[in-house]
């Protein structure tokens, strides 16, 4: 733990954290063979990833499964690949290859170690969404688990934390690229129109994912229904064939606010001015396919 001419007063708590819960394995798995290991872990592990925008209710989803005891379940672990997810979006599907390796770089001690101690891996990190396809093909028993949040509320959020207008992240933000309709628009677009853009570009890439994975290892919810519904925990349970969570458990985590943000104001989208609503409809037709709004509201 202690790295040569580091001294003692310099070792951090994460220094200790990574010594105890990083470098050592629990080995629970009979290994004859460590170079085959690799291939064991891409054919047999059974990894569960959300996929969002963001801001989609993946934080209350991890204190959901943690409470099921579902496995090794990570929010954001390090590194949390948010230029490298901007590549990936950048690289587009005909890159799988380049796209895997950025992902193996990032997450295969951790996979590794996962499948060692014969665990089960979730990671509910957003970054993923641009992953996707890539980790369906590397993992053919992973299943992906959508959730989609309200336009509105995603835009609203993203002006209050100031996106695309100096936020700490906006190195690794999507930006259109030249094959995209907004390209040339992007110097004039309005906050509405660059983060509802970002919503909808997100969502389109795990839709065409989607498209080119098997239906049952995919399942979809409004990130809306996951706070409202105690249902909505015990399908997703299902899906990954994982016991069921008590109802009084899954409704006192409900009731306990997860990563709130301040309120700003900027109205919500009841309150939205006609001319702002349109303007977001314009940029994100996915609204419609997931019924949040009908086509002549």
């Amino acid at each position: 733990m202690r790295k040569k001419g580091k001294r003692l007063r310099d070792i951090s708590i994460k220094d200790v954290q990574s010594f105890f819960t990083d470098e050592r394995y629990k080995i629970k798995k009979t290994i004859n063979d460590f170079n085959s290991l690799p291939q064991k872990i891409f054919s047999e592990m059974e990894p569960v990833y959300v996929v969002s925008t963001g801001r989609a209710g993946s934080e209350l989803l991890v204190k959901l499964m943690k409470a099921s005891n579902l496995g090794s379940v990570h929010h954001e672990p390090r590194p949390r690949m948010f230029y490298g997810s901007k590549l990936a979006y950048e690289l587009g599907s005909n890159n799988i290859k380049a796209i895997q390796m950025a992902y193996l770089n990032a997450r295969y001690d951790l996979l590794k170690k996962t499948f060692l101690e014969d665990d089960r891996f979730v990671e509910t990190n957003n970054r993923l969404s641009f992953f996707m396809e890539a980790l369906s093909d590397l993992f053919p028993k992973a299943k992906f688990i959508h959730l989609i949040r309200h336009p509105g509320a995603f835009v609203r959020s993203g002006i209050r934390r100031k996106y695309y207008r100096g936020n700490e992240n906006d190195d690794a933000r999507l930006i259109p690229l030249e094959t995209d309709w907004m390209f040339d628009k992007w110097g004039k677009a309005t906050d509405i129109e660059k983060i509802g853009w970002l919503w909808n570009k997100t969502n389109e890439i795990i839709e065409n994912a989607k498209n080119k994975i098997e239906p049952n290892r995919v399942i979809t919810y409004h990130s809306e229904d996951l706070f409202k519904n105690f249902e909505v925990y015990n399908d997703i349970c299902r899906f990954i064939n994982h016991g069921l969570l008590d109802k009084a458990k899954i409704q006192s985590l409900i009731a306990k606010p997860t990563n709130r943000q301040t309120q700003n104001e900027f109205p919500k989208w009841k309150d939205w001015a006609n001319k702002d609503k349109i303007e977001l409809k314009i940029v994100a037709p996915l609204g419609m396919k997931y019924n949040f709004w009908e086509s002549n509201d």
